[in-house]
């Protein structure tokens, strides 16, 4: 698991000077065996425009680099591994509590590793690798949410903890668009529901499932 979070890391911080493109994202091609992989990573410090400043955001991570989460094909009747690699340390309001809680996913649940960052200053031990690893859970405690990945028309909802690596595993039954959300205030404005939050390609986008 170890080995899995150091990679991520360099993949993460590696393409932040990519140029993302737009339109629809397919994460791969062709998968022969196992489940269909997607793996978004949460960036920091994504300056959005002079009033708003640094936003987070979703990136789609191909083969290619990170790429626009705006819109992002998926299949359907196949079952999906969702990996999202958060590198955000801070602590956001939810919209509604309910949010905290897994929905849609198989089992009814999540799996993640805290403590993405490694390196960060926000760790407690300065002089080594700490990790809470493999906590298979169905919710996760509001003080340690960063950011959700929630689709609501297809009831799906995905609690992110702060600093952490998220694993779940979804199905998509019928083709469609579906809007996808993040349901912290991580946004700009007095309410943090500006910006970031209400602009695809940044905690807000479309799933093309086909």
């Amino acid at each position: 698991m170890l080995v899995v979070l150091a990679a991520g890391i360099g993949i993460g911080w590696g393409f932040q000077t990519t140029v993302f493109p737009t339109g629809t994202v397919s994460t791969t091609t062709s998968q022969s065996q196992g489940p269909y992989a997607l793996t978004l990573v949460i960036t920091t410090g994504n300056t959005y425009n002079s009033t708003a400043g640094a936003q987070p955001a979703y990136y789609v991570l191909t083969p290619k680099g990170l790429a626009s989460s705006a819109s992002i094909s998926l299949p359907v009747n196949t079952l999906i591994k969702l990996t999202i690699i958060c590198y955000d340390d801070g602590n956001a309001t939810l919209l509604d509590p309910q949010y905290a809680n897994v929905q849609g996913t198989v089992n009814g649940t999540i799996t993640y590793v805290n403590n993405a960052n490694v390196n960060s200053t926000a760790t407690p031990q300065s002089n080594g690798i700490v990790l809470n690893g493999g906590q298979t859970v169905t919710s996760v405690p509001t003080a340690e949410l960063a950011h959700t990945f929630t689709i609501p028309s297809l009831h799906i909802n995905i609690p992110v903890p702060l600093s952490s690596t998220v694993v779940a595993y979804i199905k998509i039954a019928q083709a469609g668009t579906y809007g996808w959300f993040c349901e912290s205030t991580c946004g700009s404005g007095p309410a943090g529901t500006w910006g970031a939050m209400d602009t695809p390609g940044w905690m807000t986008g479309d799933i093309e499932a086909s």
